[in-house]
């Protein structure tokens, strides 16, 4: 995946209660935590999702892994869409090390 084809991150209002900024903190996802992770190199992982187009799994810069789920956004193709997330699980955890090299 190249980060870079997309234009900006699409977050809602944070008092859009049915946001997805607002879905996303209260599984203690902020944009700084997107921010990071999309900048170390985070790693696609195989898992069945719903409501996103992929997942991924990659540490911010204070070493907490996680495990992100994004979309296209529907305002523009150009835009990546944070549908949610949460602190990885060990075998969230390992997948990220393989695909990355450390395991």
């Amino acid at each position: 995946m190249n980060w870079w084809d997309f234009e900006v991150i699409d977050w809602d209002d944070e008092e859009d209660e049915d946001g997805n900024l607002a879905h996303c903190l209260r599984h203690g996802v902020d944009e700084r935590v997107v921010d990071q992770v999309i900048r170390s190199a985070p790693v696609m992982i195989g898992m069945r999702v719903r409501h996103a187009a992929f997942a991924i799994v990659g540490p911010d810069y204070g070493g907490t892994t996680w495990t992100l789920l994004f979309d296209t956004s529907y305002k523009r193709g150009d835009w990546l869409r944070p549908v949610t997330g949460w602190q990885s699980s060990p075998e969230e955890i390992l997948e990220w090390k393989r695909g990355d090299g450390h395991a």
